[in-house]
């Protein structure tokens, strides 16, 4: 299936969902490997959380974001 006739809100609901599973599990400043990276997991998941709102922003669709 192609990226765009991905549902990017789903997408982005479930990437909500891992980003508060992971902060409550203590993972996410926590590397993402174990090759010595200073990236960590709230990183990568950040940054596919951005992508993913600035794809819904290039297609004109409102973002709606779970507030905790």
């Amino acid at each position: 299936m192609a990226f765009d006739q991905m549902n990017i809100k789903d997408m982005l609901c479930d990437m909500y969902d891992i980003q508060r599973q992971v902060k409550q599990a203590k993972l996410y400043d926590k590397p993402k490997d174990n090759n010595g990276s200073s990236i960590t997991i709230g990183d990568c998941i950040e940054n596919v959380i951005e992508q993913l709102e600035q794809e819904l922003t290039n297609r004109g669709e409102e973002i709606w974001r779970y507030i905790e």
